[in-house]
């Protein structure tokens, strides 16, 4: 089985012929083009992962191309292939560099690596610059955005071909030394630029930082993937060993934002293969084990309180407690209205009137102990109206309502306040993990609820659905998974064909349909992302069953899952949900994935909270 590597050579499928090679292979295979070349390609020649992460997708080898032409070395491995009597076009490639298809520790046996020979006018620079992913969670690409961003706020470029200035392009350093004092200051050397978490814990206390950041956090946020310092110091070393496990691998950039997927939405990240296999494990795993479920309560706004480690009791919202540049961690009433006041767009007084409120009666609920902050969601502020022997409450999307005589219904009696919490982190930015409502004090007038459910019973899984997925895995894995080969969307621009997908999904949803989906995608990416179109057709063209195969995986998925949700919400419980009239909840999480009915919940919440929608 050939594993993913480069993506120049390939059989007359269009399947690439080269694999990755192991940290292992490296040196042997680097000797066996020594000799080849008859020249030295010393371990400072070696760029990005080359002999440093456990396996790599390729070789990427530095020629000085002031000593070495492309044209010298794509005429030494010429010559070499037709002495072991070859076709050179099956091992030599020049297009922009010079790429050969090698042999790993130079025996066919062990199968091929593509070597890509990149020519740099300066070798130190050019290493210095492919370098960036070792010790991290991040690829050497961001650190080189987060360069890009700190030099623009300087009026400088950096690049390839080293620093330059942007208002009269001119070369002003070579030097990742100099370039380190100039992006960070004085006493920082090329070691401070070795990657993302170097270079933020660089800037942690410059004045300038938030400016700096600017243009990184904007690249960030349109790729879905946190800020170092959203993880924690653990987990980052953590993830930075998974790193050539995950990210090399061809599946997503890792420290993407903390969020549960839904099941259908595993076959557009990574490797569909892999989606698929998860989606069914998490699936099945569900269905038997509905007690590990919680409810996804539909509350709004979105709170969080607590007590810093000093004991001072914390009430804020998610701006606040992400909050950079100022202290989001309001203390007090008065502080949380400065807070919501200093925004931009005005007129959050009765927001601001809502945490004053909030913020007695939450604060005797916490124990003077605690420590950390707990994410919830406010249910009500005052105690809801009856109507027919019920409570009946509609936080944001979804109406709930509770029998009056119910369990549940008397504690309501008892209170004001209603609040769902979920979730606990020891820090802002840092790992959650789940909470229960019996961790907290009892305080006049709240009532405070958590995700769990009760008196669940099992879930039969809709076999025949279950079967056609497994099919649809076992026959199109290898199809699918080309279709979203990293290496090969890179090479035709169009990296985000598994984001856009995604994009076109939520489009879909807000239209209310599922209907057509591989000619409407089609349709909406001419719209969506015209430049990109073309391309976009030309591969999928290419590989028009794997398109369709994708579609049909999603909504097989989909399915089962709407299926699950459906049971769920019949199983007996003290409070009943509806949405639009329609008996459900929100959804459920289980198994680290979420079970929303994205027809029945998103588009109504799309409605509701973005009234301009169409």
């Amino acid at each position: 089985m050939i594993t993913e590597g480069g993506n120049v050579f390939k059989d007359a499928q269009g399947v690439p012929v080269t694999q990755r090679i192991a940290q292992s292979d490296v040196p042997a295979t680097i000797s066996y083009l020594e000799k080849i070349l008859g020249m030295k390609l010393p371990k400072e020649n070696w760029l990005g992962s080359t002999g440093r992460a456990a396996t790599s997708g390729d070789l990427d080898i530095a020629i000085d191309v002031n000593k070495t032409s492309k044209d010298d070395i794509a005429a030494a491995l010429t010559k070499f292939v037709q002495s072991q009597n070859q076709d050179p076009r099956d091992f030599v490639v020049k297009k922009g560099e010079v790429h050969f298809k090698t042999p790993i520790r130079g025996d066919a046996k062990n199968g091929f690596v593509q070597t890509d020979f990149m020519f740099l006018p300066n070798i130190d620079w050019g290493t210095f610059y492919y370098a960036g992913g070792e010790d991290s969670a991040y690829k050497g690409m961001y650190r080189n955005v987060l360069m890009s961003s700190i030099a623009k706020s300087l009026g400088l470029k950096v690049g390839l071909n080293g620093v330059f200035s942007r208002t009269s392009n001119d070369l002003v350093s070579k030097d990742p030394d100099w370039t380190a004092q100039a992006l960070l200051g004085a006493g920082h050397d090329r070691n401070s630029l070795k990657n993302v978490e170097t270079i933020y814990a660089a800037l942690e206390k410059d004045p300038k930082r938030s400016e700096k950041l600017a243009d990184f956090r904007d690249y960030l946020k349109r790729a879905g993937i946190q800020e170092p310092n959203a993880v924690k110091e653990s987990e980052t070393h953590f993830l930075a060993r998974l790193r050539d496990r995950i990210v090399n691998q061809g599946m997503q950039p890792i420290m993407e934002g903390v969020r549960i997927e839904h099941p259908e939405d595993l076959v557009f990240s990574g490797r569909p293969s892999d989606g698929v296999v998860k989606a069914i494990q998490g699936l099945e795993a569900a269905a038997n084990n509905p007690q590990e479920t919680t409810i996804k309560w539909d509350g709004k706004p979105a709170i969080i309180f607590g007590r810093k480690p000093n004991g001072e009791f914390v009430l804020t919202d998610k701006g606040g407690f992400l909050a950079k540049g100022y202290d989001g961690l309001a203390t007090s009433p008065e502080m949380m209205s400065k807070i919501l006041a200093g925004r931009k767009g005005g007129g959050r007084e009765d927001l601001a009137a809502l945490y004053a409120r909030l913020f007695p009666i939450l604060r005797k609920a916490v124990p003077q102990n605690f420590k950390g902050y707990i994410q919830g969601d406010l249910l009500y502020s005052t105690q809801p109206a009856k109507q027919n022997n019920n409570w009946v409450f509609q936080p944001n999307t979804v109406r709930y309502t509770v029998p009056v005589n119910s369990t549940l219904g008397q504690q309501i009696a008892k209170s004001e306040v209603g609040v769902v919490i979920h979730t606990q982190l020891d820090q802002p930015g840092g790992t959650a993990t789940p909470i229960r409502a019996a961790e907290l004090t009892a305080a006049p007038g709240l009532l405070i609820l958590d995700p769990s459910m009760r008196d669940t019973k099992k879930i039969k899984i809709n076999d025949r659905a279950m079967k056609e997925l497994k099919s649809l895995g076992s026959r199109y894995s290898n199809e699918m998974d080309r279709l979203f080969n990293p290496a090969e969307l890179r090479n035709r621009r169009i990296s985000n064909l598994p984001e856009l997908i995604k994009q076109f999904i939520n489009s879909r949803v807000r239209e209310g349909n599922y209907n057509n989906l591989v000619q409407e995608f089609g349709k909406w990416v001419e719209q969506k992302a015209p430049t990109k179109a073309p391309r976009i057709f030309e591969w999928a063209n290419e590989n028009k069953r794997a398109l369709a195969a994708v579609f049909q995986t999603f909504l097989t998925i989909s399915a089962i899952k709407n299926d699950i949700v459906r049971q769920l919400d019949a199983q007996s419980q003290d409070v009943q949900a509806s949405i639009d009239g329609e008996a459900g909840h929100e959804g459920y999480v289980g198994q680290g994935l979420k079970f929303v009915d994205r027809m029945r919940f998103s588009q109504a919440n799309f409605a509701l909270n973005n009234p301009n929608l169409s």
